[in-house]
């Protein structure tokens, strides 16, 4: 099949005209029976993206670990001809890749660097207080904005790049292999730099299992390598999608809508039962806001599902052409007006709730201008790839400002050395970035991927034999 992108003259109408008319005739969502396999099956007939050919194998790995990294479901964009060729082939349309959202997560994961660069207990690299307080305040609502774009973009992904073949397995394997080996890293290297000790091993071990924020004791919230702490709720996200994309199905299209509206408020309403009822105890350090609350309203994995839910019910509008959609610099007003909002309300609404809506319309109209191929900066080659790198990029930069830290020992400095500090604490993390996406989490997914899918395939032929 061509691997030529969207062209310009197919459109999201042609997209999702050339999706109904498969799904009239039954191809999209169709899965073999149990009993479809014989001794004269091809298993891959099945399978699509793995093959027996071992050399052939490790081509389709590669391409899929890129995949894995680059918003679009199945790997290439396709134009008019390609849908209707797959759809009179009996093999459902691919959906087109979305390179404009992934260069949107560098720019998330960037708000993230900042907002931590800014606190004391990370860096707070500016003498004067002034400065450092304006500082503070410009990205204040930076790091919560950025986690809360990627939980949202996560549920946009995960529906967009569903796999009309694909099995519950398959599906936590992949999402196994994009997360586990890069957190595994940078949770070693949290020891190595003395950002955790040996001997708090219950603290640790919880954090390598991806179980801390389970816990409501604010000594398990961030340890080790601290942005972490978001994998325990992306784990519990994916754990969950399978029997959510279901349920979804589920529901009538013409009900998305309504449905994304009432995740919105069903977020709030939750907010809002934790500020009235659950009693504060003793403040966080950094946020004026209580341990207890903290705990409930931000880190506590199902609090934090609904901002999931509604990037699954966004993707599900876009794919159908029913989303509302704004012109970019709309849905980023939109977005810019909620985070100087977000300064004048109770904190715990700043936290979360109060991007869901504003998110969501911005990735609606990030992801339309790719559906009709509309370039921008964000497609660009740089941004793509700084996109790829992203995860590797917010998993290590906490650890790059922690030596940063210790090697300053508590000096501050005028404006223009702290913003060269920043400097050199971003280009440094970009660079370890860069390495880790290449030497650890591509391959090592490929590797992970590889291992498991050939001795599925080995199962397969056995029991087909």
């Amino acid at each position: 099949m061509s691997t030529r992108r969207l062209d310009q003259d197919f459109s999201i109408t042609q997209y999702r005209s050339a999706k109904q008319r498969a799904l009239a005739t039954g191809v999209l969502f169709k899965r073999p029976s149990a009993g479809a396999l014989n001794t004269n099956t091809n298993p891959t007939d099945f399978y699509p993206d793995t093959k027996y050919n071992a050399r052939q194998q490790r081509k389709t790995m590669s391409s899929e670990t890129i995949s894995e990294t680059t918003v679009g479901a199945e790997d290439k964009g396709l134009g008019k001809h390609e849908v209707d060729q797959a759809i009179q082939g009996g093999k459902p349309p691919v959906r087109p890749k979305l390179p404009s959202l992934t260069g949107t997560r560098f720019w998330a994961a960037l708000l993230v660097f900042l907002f931590h660069a800014s606190l004391p207990s990370d860096l707070a690299p500016f003498a004067d207080p002034t400065t450092q307080s304006v500082f503070a305040l410009i990205v204040s609502k930076g790091g919560w904005l950025g986690v809360s774009y990627f939980f949202i973009l996560s549920g946009f992904i995960m529906v967009w790049s569903a796999k009309d073949h694909d099995t519950v397995g398959d599906f936590y394997l992949r999402r196994f292999a994009k997360i586990y080996p890069t957190h595994c890293l940078t949770w070693a290297m949290a020891f190595v730099i003395g950002a955790v000790t040996v001997g708090g091993y219950k603290l640790w071990s919880s954090n390598l299992l991806l179980a801390n924020t389970w816990v409501n004791d604010v000594k398990f919230f961030f340890v080790a390598n601290r942005p972490s702490w978001s994998l325990c709720i992306e784990a519990f996200f994916y754990l969950l999608f399978p029997f959510l994309l279901n349920l979804m199905q589920a529901i009538p299209r013409r009900f998305d809508l309504p449905a994304w509206g009432l995740v919105t408020i069903g977020a709030l309403l939750v907010q809002g039962y934790i500020y009235i009822w659950v009693e504060p105890n003793q403040m966080m350090r950094a946020f004026p806001i209580s341990q207890q609350q903290f705990w409930a309203s931000y880190i506590f994995p199902p609090t934090r599902l609904f901002e999931f839910l509604a990037g699954m019910f966004i993707a599900r509008l876009l794919q159908d052409g029913r989303a509302p959609v704004m012109p970019k610099s709309a849905a980023l007003a939109l977005l810019l007006t909620s985070y100087v909002g977000a300064m004048f309300i109770p904190f715990q609404f700043s936290m979360s709730v109060v991007y869901i809506v504003p998110v969501s319309l911005l990735i609606v109209s990030i992801a339309h201008d790719d559906l009709e191929a509309r370039k921008s900066f964000l497609s660009a080659k740089t941004s793509v790839w700084l996109g790829e790198i992203s995860y590797a990029f917010y998993m290590v930069h906490f650890l790059v400002l922690f030596c940063f830290l210790n090697l300053i020992s508590g000096k501050k400095f005028s404006l223009p050395a702290g913003i060269a500090l920043i400097a050199m604490a971003l280009i440094l993390s970009v660079t370890c970035a860069s390495f880790m996406y290449r030497y650890v989490e591509a391959p090592m997914m490929r590797k992970i991927l590889h291992h498991f899918r050939s001795r599925n395939l080995r199962v397969l032929s056995h029991k087909t034999g």
